[in-house]
């Protein structure tokens, strides 16, 4: 007994012998000019032609055929992790790659370039059919939604909402937002104060606790609803807009994919914000601020690609 355990011991540590793969060691260095950032790989050229990269949105996934070490990291600091043979970045805004192969020596590089704004539809090309909009800034007051370091929901969207504002002002559009400052407002509030508008669509942003976009979109129960009650009833004033709404949804997540290269996840729910407006309207979360940095430029692109969302609905 005790011979057949010893002699299984050995063909176990011979195995893993002959089965572990030793690892190979990779320089990394990194340098950053005129806004480009670049990661370069050192290692064996064999090892580095299998080598390739990927991005899935705001990460970076750099793929070596085997197991690896980063044997050294010169440069600028990343967020950056190993999972078996992946090293992954995660980078705070939409970004564009070019791949290198480089010998003498072997060398595998990333130029890593922030989404042009060129690649942005300038506003003047985007035609928009509907006249009277209603944004609401989510949140308000005492109410501050996600908070993090040194930064609010409430903030955060309430500064969304005024760039949209301002370039639909500019094109001449009616723009009216739920609040226009730092108040707290009631769901009804909001609801009321979009129909007394008449608005023709209503987007209400909210900042999301996740690392991509959500969109919702009004739910109505299947329940017969006696008509009366229906056309008097504060909570259903959403059911003869439910087509309309998904509609907008459609466009404002095609826009949103387009801009920042990003899945939107949709959802149909009974939200109260949605079902008690009498317009085409759709409630869109934006992604986390751990993940996407809120400065003025991410803003305006944020501005852009859902008002080229409402212009996608009104084709």
């Amino acid at each position: 007994m005790k011979k057949s355990a010893f002699i299984a011991a050995v063909f176990f540590v011979m195995a893993a012998a002959v089965f572990a793969q030793p690892k190979t060691d990779v320089n990394m260095r990194t340098s950053k000019q005129d806004g480009v950032l670049r990661l370069v790989f050192e290692a064996e050229e064999a090892f580095l032609k299998k080598a390739n990269a990927s991005v899935s949105g705001l990460q970076l996934n750099v793929e070596f055929p085997s197991a690896f070490n980063i044997a050294s990291r010169k440069g600028i600091g990343l967020d950056a992790s190993i999972k078996e043979r992946i090293f992954i970045v995660n980078l705070k805004e939409p970004f564009e790659i070019k791949i290198m192969r480089l010998s003498s020596p072997a060398r595998f590089v990333i130029d890593i370039t922030p989404k042009a704004a060129a690649d942005i539809k300038p506003q003047s090309d985007v035609v928009l059919a509907q006249r009277i909009y209603v944004i609401d800034p989510g949140h308000g007051g005492y109410d501050f939604g996600i908070a993090g370091d040194d930064i609010k929901e409430k903030d955060i969207v309430l500064s969304i909402a005024r760039e949209i504002e301002s370039l639909l002002a500019k094109k001449g559009k009616n723009v009216f937002l739920t609040r226009k400052s730092d108040q707290f407002m009631t769901i009804k509030d909001r609801a009321l104060f979009t129909s007394q508008k008449s608005a023709e669509i209503f987007a209400s942003i909210h900042v999301s606790s996740g690392e991509g976009f959500a969109l919702y979109i009004p739910k109505i129960s299947d329940a017969v609803l006696d008509p009366v009650l229906a056309l008097y009833s504060f909570n259903f004033r959403q059911q003869r807009y439910l087509q309309k709404s998904r509609a907008l949804g459609d466009g404002i997540s095609k826009a949103v994919k387009e801009e920042f290269n990003l899945n939107v996840i949709r959802r149909e729910m009974p939200l109260p914000m949605l079902n008690s407006v009498a317009a085409p309207a759709v409630l869109i979360e934006i992604p986390s601020f751990k993940v996407m940095n809120y400065d003025q430029k991410t803003r305006a692109r944020l501005a852009e690609a859902i008002i080229k969302g409402f212009s996608y609905y009104g084709q």
